[in-house]
């Protein structure tokens, strides 16, 4: 089958380009004008100062997050009620128990996130670093965010790995879904119980909050992982974090192989959308989980970096669908 081609038009000289996608996507750094042999796409850190919320919301985050502010006074009251405490909260046990990322404390760590936050024009909050064998890293506070990734994630991903994941955490900062990201984290630890002690919120979190907050967190995870696709410029590079995150190790990072991994999303795919016994039982094991299955996320991230929105954001090129549609 041939590569399909997009035009992406030089953002020096300005002559269009025809390009192929599939080749494009291998190295987006080799891409080049046939004019005035520029790059054609923005990779290799170089900041981006006009990515903007319509370039990474996905349109399920916004059709679940619009459901869930529309649940009466829902988004008034966690704000008020919730945002310092919580703010107050995740301060402290952090400040308190974890390492705060700076020029004195792991200088290289802050040098990676900043490039993260370069790449998605957003104000970076502070940076922790949690003593913990998990792979992870989490955002929390309400107006005054923080990032934390554990010593089991610095530990196992070199460091575009880590742009990757500092790169999808920060986008969660930036789309505004901090406060909201908290509450559920809550809600899954059971710590909505001492809150709801002192603040008298209990019957806030009632069960339509909880079913919308539960669909939304699963797909504000697809807009995030947008971020990390900017943040790197990589499609290779954002789909081995993925697949480090199911269940690779740095022991054997030589023979992780990313096509492979593109294949068996791919049939993971396949299988649950041609079976309905697969199919369901997945729809009833997400109510149970916080993030969506690592096999559907790859699906969608490679969907959105194949589609010429993210190939002309990349060349500095892109416009909102409403203003295509009008030229």
């Amino acid at each position: 089958m041939p590569d399909e081609k997009t035009r992406i038009t030089c953002r020096f000289c300005g002559a269009a380009n025809s390009v192929p996608v599939e080749a494009a996507l291998r190295d987006l750094s080799k891409p080049r004008c046939g004019r005035c042999k520029e790059g054609l796409f923005r990779v290799n850190g170089e900041p981006l100062t006009d990515v903007t919320d319509d370039h990474l919301a996905h349109p399920w985050d916004r059709e679940a997050l619009a459901k869930l502010k529309a649940i009466p006074y829902a988004d008034e009251l966690l704000s008020s009620v919730l945002g310092s405490t919580l703010d107050k909260m995740t301060r402290f046990s952090l400040l308190a128990g974890a390492v705060e990322v700076g020029e004195r404390q792991a200088p290289s760590l802050l040098r990676i996130y900043l490039e993260a936050a370069g790449r998605l024009d957003v104000d970076p909050p502070p940076l922790y670093i949690v003593q913990t064998p998990l792979v992870n890293a989490f955002t929390s506070g309400a107006s005054r965010p923080v990032v934390a990734v554990t010593t089991g994630l610095l530990d196992g991903m070199d460091d575009r790995e880590l742009l990757a994941v500092l790169g999808h955490e920060l986008t969660h900062v930036k789309l505004g879904h901090v406060l909201y990201r908290t509450l559920a984290q809550l809600l899954a630890q059971g710590g909505m119980g001492i809150l709801s002690k002192f603040l008298g919120i209990a019957r806030l979190l009632a069960m339509p909050l909880r079913i919308a907050l539960a669909r939304w967190y699963q797909m504000a995870e697809l807009s995030a992982d947008r971020g990390e696709l900017v943040a790197t410029g990589s499609l290779e590079v954002c789909v081995r974090t993925h697949m480090l995150l199911a269940g690779g190790s740095r022991r054997l990072a030589s023979e992780l192989d990313v096509g492979a991994f593109i294949e068996q999303a791919d049939r993971a795919e396949a299988m649950r959308d041609s079976e309905l016994f697969v199919y369901v039982m997945d729809m009833l094991g997400n109510t149970a989980r916080t993030h969506p299955l690592p096999a559907w996320r790859v699906h969608h991230v490679l969907a959105w970096a194949r589609s010429p929105a993210f190939l002309e954001l990349m060349g500095g090129t892109w416009r909102p669908a409403l203003e295509r549609s009008a030229s």
